[in-house]
């Protein structure tokens, strides 16, 4: 008889941290709102809780760390080898802060969420290139009056990649770094289910089959 292949995009998620990303990936696809299946994930650190929402959601983990590998090449590899075991069509980063190389084969296969507007230009200047509340004490620092998220496809330069989508989030007078990004959190969590639909409906031929 021969083989069936599952309508579905098989995702690999990237995590470092408390897979709040992930769970909102998962509710999306519970809800038939992202036609996907989140099929392995990979986390760059030890005991973190995003790894406790893979293993109770059944799916298959580990762990790649950084610290393992003497060069991004032998981690990059090791990464993409732990995925690769499980066929995934599409590298979903989720709240990941390690660098990997884009290899070849996979320009197009991966896509990263970040927690400000992208490209930075004109008001919006800060919380390029950085991470977590670092992200929103800049934009908050620098005065801006917005900030939000961008999807973006991966390359080798940080937060270079093309965007895909974005949505504003409001400064608000006397934010913190931890109430800006709640706030920004709340509209990634529509954005990056949505946008990953939309890009896989746009391109099928990155499907591996």
């Amino acid at each position: 008889m021969p083989e069936t292949h599952s309508p579905l995009w098989r995702l690999g998620i990237l995590l470092s941290g408390s897979g709040r990303t992930l769970e909102n990936l998962l509710d999306a696809i519970d809800r038939g709102e992202l036609d996907a299946t989140v099929t392995a994930v990979v986390s760059s650190v030890a005991d973190v809780r995003g790894l406790e929402v893979a293993k109770t959601a059944g799916i298959p983990h580990c762990v790649v760390a950084r610290a393992s590998y003497g060069s991004l090449e032998d981690f990059s590899a090791a990464t993409y080898a732990a995925l690769e075991a499980y066929g995934i069509d599409l590298i979903v980063m989720a709240g990941y802060l390690r660098k990997i190389l884009v290899r070849p084969g996979w320009e197009g296969r991966i896509l990263n969420i970040h927690p400000c507007l992208l490209p930075d230009a004109g008001v919006y200047a800060a919380g390029k290139g950085m991470f977590g509340e670092r992200v929103h004490a800049a934009v908050i620092a620098n005065g801006d009056s917005v900030s939000g998220a961008t999807v973006h496809v991966v390359t080798n330069d940080y937060d270079e990649g093309p965007p895909l989508a974005r949505v504003e989030a409001p400064v608000l007078p006397g934010d913190t770094p931890a109430t800006l990004g709640h706030r920004v959190f709340q509209v990634e969590k529509v954005l990056y289910p949505a946008t990953l639909q939309a890009y896989t409906d746009r391109n099928p031929r990155l499907r591996r089959g």
